[in-house]
């Protein structure tokens, strides 16, 4: 990998990522994609825009949306670039963007003017060695229990990254950022580089509330949890701007995390000099001390909860959950949502919302309207009552379109989302992620059903799709990955992707039958011994040998 990071850094230092902008629309007025030159392309990526495989002419657009945040207007315009350029469908990520594919360079510049002109956002940082979108609780300013309202803190981030330019467009590789105060965590602190999560302290005269600080989180195939820094931050946008910018300096400066890309995120630097080493580091790059807290350890309470079951908001109004199925919405469907919203949400600057686990919420609807909103997302195909797994499946690009996977990802995890619908009624949102390679674009170590992507010879056929299988990731105070679950001791068991949603359909029966009262999947999978997982979610040789011949 060192020849591959020197090449990066090279390419780096030749030009900046932002520097491409202009020829974006040069190689767009020429319209001639095999006239690009590959170290640009690679730029393109500053602007979130990515080679599409096979690489033969067409590009992914990852539109950038700070805490997930969307008005009808905005949604609809998506829609309408869906339907022009991208064969009527996009993708709501992880990370609250939505991708749109099929672009051609000569599509780029419409695109790109109307994220800019017509929606006025932006798309510097959406990709490349930058700070990427920021995540935020989707009901930031809405909900009446949460801890601290964080709803101008997204985009007053995103705003300073982005003012920042030359400042922070070239980091060893991808920072990632994440802010909630809601109490259940629902932006997932602990899997993020630099994450703010809601703390309420006891005092004297009442309670306290303020932000803890987690560093270091990641996934990939080296997953991390961040590490609490233990200080208390009170609600001020200045000192949560401040910490993010000294934060991503402290990342920018380790020359050394450049020597190689898969160990350049923060997660490695600070496992390397542990969270004390980190929090002196930080004070002294902000040049003042911050209150330190030792109770202050984990985001406590924090789950897989992404609020898309519905509820009342404290104005009185109401929000519905959108579960989009693997993340996957037509043009069409953009459109009718955006439709929906501007009929029924009352508030104009707070209508949609996109969550971290790829749905949508509609926002501010008044109570007496809301079963016509179900009724009509039904209609439309996204029915807000479906089974609770449907809230809860994430996908990858996978092999339709991302160079990295190695097995395809959204139809698999769509097709295991409708047998157990049809077969395995639940009352449990269990979270089940379906990622086609190792980099967990889709989260499946913190999953609670983990499905990574791999190809495996079987009998004479060369690579045939298969998934590994974990089980029981969790976050909050005592947060676990899941295990891969192995026969005799370290081997990982390979499942037939044709075949998966059987081991999965298994694995959920037989903790309905056994689990203890209140206890939730993760607990039952952790306490459960390795060869009865691995005798759950074996496959019969039988069972492969008639997939394979059929």
């Amino acid at each position: 990998m060192a020849v591959k990071a020197a090449q990066a850094e090279e390419l780096k230092r030749i030009k900046d990522g932002l520097d491409v902008w202009d020829d974006i629309y040069r190689y767009a007025a020429a319209g001639d994609y095999a006239a690009i030159d590959p170290d640009d392309l690679d730029r393109f990526k500053w602007y979130g825009i990515y080679r599409q495989k096979p690489n033969e002419g067409h590009f992914m657009l990852r539109i950038k949306m700070p805490g997930g945040a969307l008005t009808a207007f905005r949604l609809r315009e998506i829609g309408q670039l869906a339907r022009r350029y991208a064969r009527n469908f996009g993708d709501v990520t992880t990370r609250q963007d939505i991708q749109l594919h099929w672009l051609r360079v000569q599509d780029l510049p419409d695109a790109l003017s109307t994220i800019y002109q017509t929606l006025r956002m932006h798309q510097e940082f959406a990709c490349g060695d930058t700070p990427r979108n920021v995540t935020a609780c989707p009901l930031a300013g809405e909900l009446a229990d949460e801890i601290v309202d964080t709803r101008p803190f997204a985009q007053a981030i995103t705003d300073m990254y982005r003012a920042g330019g030359k400042e922070f467009s070239n980091l060893p590789r991808k920072f990632k950022t994440s802010i909630s105060g809601c109490r259940v965590h629902c932006h997932a602190p602990q899997i993020n580089c630099l994450a703010f999560f809601g703390v309420e302290r006891k005092r004297a005269n009442g309670r306290e509330r303020g932000f803890g600080v987690s560093v270091g989180g990641g996934l990939r195939d080296t997953p991390h949890f961040g590490q609490s820094l233990r200080v208390f931050l009170k609600p001020d946008l200045g000192l949560v701007i401040d910490v993010c910018r000294a934060t991503a300096h402290i990342f920018r400066d380790q020359s050394h995390l450049r020597e190689g890309r898969l160990r350049a995120r923060l997660k490695f630097y600070v496992a390397q000099i542990g969270w004390e080493a980190f929090r002196v580091q930080l004070e002294h790059y902000l040049g003042y001390p911050l209150e330190h807290d030792q109770e202050i350890v984990a985001p406590a309470g924090a789950s897989n909860d992404d609020h898309a079951g519905g509820g009342v908001l404290k104005n009185g109004l109401a929000f519905v959950g959108v579960p989009v199925p693997c993340g996957r919405l037509t043009g069409d469907q953009m459109i009718q949502l955006a439709d929906l919203a501007e009929r029924y949400c009352r508030d104009p600057e707070r209508q949609i919302n996109a969550t971290i686990k790829q749905n949508l919420l509609l926002l501010n609807i008044p109570g007496a309207d809301v079963p016509d909103v179900k009724k009509r997302l039904a209609d439309i195909g996204l029915p807000s009552d479906a089974p609770p797994v449907r809230q809860r499946i994430l996908s990858c690009t996978g092999t339709q379109f991302c160079n990295l996977a190695v097995v395809e990802t959204k139809d698999r995890a769509k097709r295991i989302l409708d047998y157990l619908e049809a077969n395995v009624p639940m009352r449990e949102p269990i979270f089940i992620s379906v990622t086609g390679c190792p980099n967990s674009c889709a989260q499946y170590q913190i999953a609670e059903i983990g499905l990574q992507g791999t190809l495996y010879n079987y009998k004479g056929r060369k690579g045939v799709e298969h998934y590994h299988i974990l089980l029981g990731g969790r976050l909050g105070s005592q947060p676990e990955f899941g295990r891969f679950v192995c026969r005799d001791g370290d081997r990982k068991i390979k499942v037939p992707a044709e075949l998966v949603h059987l081991a999965i359909a298994r694995v959920i029966k037989a903790y309905q039958a056994e689990k203890r009262p209140s206890e939730r999947f993760p607990d039952w999978a952790l306490r459960q011994e390795m060869d009865r997982l691995a005798e759950l979610v074996t496959v019969s040789d039988s069972a492969t040998d008639s997939f394979l011949h059929t």
